[in-house]
């Protein structure tokens, strides 16, 4: 098909309707193609490129389906917070430790940080505020550790009550950069 001018070639036979038809499954395909995880992998149809493209964790469905999921338990989180009887001072303290840029992990050398709790890039452990303000994913409960020893006034919380406690703190945005 390539090289084949539609109005000259052999596609210039088919009516309109043969040709859009046409038309609309070879851009399936090229973009089936395009998204084609491994050099091994067939798309034989349009429906597969489109099952494929549902299936694939990046697609905006997946990612919608995920938002909708984080938005509902962080739903959840802000009334289990309002629920909790925290003083001021393990408020200010859960919200000092949400900005800390001081690194989450001081219990040994950089080596035995758990993974959850290091950089991808640096591999040296990660500060406070990314461990607890990542929009995308809960803090590994190896952070906790850290946030009782650094802030005793929580020591007596459960991860849970942490966790949802945390929910109202992260809801106000914070550049990283402002501190």
């Amino acid at each position: 098909i390539i090289g084949h001018h539609l109005d000259t070639g052999p596609l210039a036979k088919q009516s309109t309707v043969e040709h859009t038809h046409t038309h609309m499954w070879l851009l399936a395909a090229a973009s089936a193609i395009v998204l084609t995880p491994s050099p091994r992998v067939a798309i034989t149809s349009p429906c597969a490129a489109v099952r494929m493209m549902a299936d694939d964790d990046a697609s905006p469905q997946s990612r919608a389906v995920k938002q909708q999921k984080r938005e509902a338990v962080a739903a959840a989180r802000r009334t289990t917070a309002a629920e909790l009887t925290l003083s001021g001072e393990e408020v200010e303290a859960l919200t000092a430790a949400s900005k800390s840029l001081d690194p989450c992990w001081r219990e040994g050398a950089a080596e035995d940080c758990p993974t959850a709790l290091k950089s991808v890039f640096t591999q040296q452990p990660i500060d406070f505020f990314a461990a607890l303000r990542n929009p995308q994913e809960d803090p590994d409960p190896a952070v906790w550790i850290g946030v009782r020893k650094t802030w005793p006034v929580l020591a007596e919380r459960s991860d849970d009550d942490l966790l949802a406690a945390l929910q109202p703190i992260k809801d106000v945005r914070v550049d990283k950069r402002s501190l």
